[in-house]
């Protein structure tokens, strides 16, 4: 998957589908893929972010959000690598602007589901 994929899920991208997602499917994620899909999703809400970035945010949030992948999600273990492979992508695009607060954060919505932080640590 190129980043340029990514912008073909944009449309499924709402706010209310990626917490209907987290809701249903948060602890199959791992704490690894919910704390990066936390930290973009905050990145998102940041004013300061240029629109480019917060567009290849929305395509790979969409892709998590999207019922049909490269691999399905209710594949026990393997169905949420490749969602992790397209938040990694934007977690590169939007490093410069994840702050200490965002990563703080997200590490709390984490916390909540897995308490504990110990997951959380950004994608590469």
């Amino acid at each position: 998957m190129k980043k340029t994929d990514l912008f073909a899920f944009a449309g499924n991208y709402s706010e209310e589908s990626l917490m209907d997602k987290i809701a249903r499917f948060g602890k199959k994620m791992g704490g690894k893929l919910l704390f990066n899909v936390y930290v973009l999703y905050y990145v998102l809400m940041d004013s300061h972010v240029p629109i480019k970035v917060k567009l290849e945010i929305i395509g790979a949030l969409g892709y998590v959000i999207a019922p049909l992948d490269l691999i399905p999600d209710w594949i026990p273990v393997a169905g949420f690598t490749d969602d992790l492979a397209a938040i990694a992508f934007a977690v590169e695009t939007a490093r410069a602007y994840i702050t200490p607060d965002i990563q703080h954060k997200a590490e709390q919505k984490v916390y909540q589901i897995f308490h504990t932080t110990e997951a959380c640590v950004l994608a590469d």
